[in-house]
């Protein structure tokens, strides 16, 4: 069996294959000059999706058990906050984008309502992660990991300055919670069966995590041969 931080280490480097094809269809999105008004409409998903993540958060907090280490309970309510602090910071780039003022409530009320596009927050409940630690530690690291890397290729394809200083902040904070993550999973990770378990649920989040890149930016040609290579079959992400 490996050690904790040795089967920590595979699952990051494991995670390699997903990032790289992320941050490519990213890359290639932005670089195909979305119209403005596809601009404002592509980040009002992105700013619902901020806002999702603060709710189920939110709700972990709340619902946090009476014997949480403290320090996990910290770190968990600033991560809150930070998704909160990441909802405001997009809805001042759709206003931005927009040219003015957007009505929020009726945005979110939409986006939900009609389940446009695939939303990552969506893996919160499906994983259950309120409840199981496993699950929420391994999307805080591959999740929030992905997002880093996502947010900072964004950050990097853009030409405005607004957009591109929003994103580089957004990405620094999405890298500590994926450090979070492996904080918890090396804590976790000290049997045969868990290491088993976080293996197979490792592997179906990364296959989930890619068609929700493909639904919310572009699908290169080569991607997602290279995501089957790496972790078997894609399949419609069912949330």
């Amino acid at each position: 069996m490996l050690t904790g931080k040795e089967f920590v280490e595979k699952i990051k480097q494991d995670n390699q294959a997903l990032f790289k094809a992320s941050q490519h269809n990213v890359k290639a999105y932005f670089d195909s000059k979305p119209s403005q008004e596809e601009l404002v409409d592509h980040f009002i998903g992105r700013m619902v999706n901020e806002r999702m993540n603060m709710v189920e958060l939110a709700n972990k907090v709340a619902n946090a058990p009476a014997d949480m280490d403290p320090k996990e309970l910290q770190l968990l309510s600033k991560q809150a906050l930070d998704e909160a602090n990441h909802f405001r910071m997009v809805k001042d780039v759709v206003e931005y984008l927009n040219g003015g003022p957007i009505d929020v409530k009726a945005s979110v009320e939409h986006e939900l309502a009609n389940n446009r596009g695939i939303k990552g927050a969506k893996l919160l409940s499906k994983y259950e992660c309120e409840t199981d630690e496993m699950a929420m530690a391994l999307y805080q690291l591959i999740a929030e990991g992905r997002a880093a890397r996502n947010w900072s290729m964004l950050s990097s394809c853009v030409t405005d300055p607004f957009v591109s200083n929003t994103y580089a902040k957004i990405a620094r904070d999405e890298k500590f919670h994926s450090k979070m993550g492996r904080r918890k999973l090396l804590q976790l990770c000290d049997t045969p069966e868990k290491q088993a378990r976080v293996l197979e649920l490792a592997n179906e989040m990364r296959l989930d995590l890619f068609e929700i890149n493909c639904a919310n930016s572009v699908e290169l040609a080569d991607t997602r041969a290279k995501i089957e290579q790496a972790y078997g079959k894609t399949k419609q992400l069912e949330v």
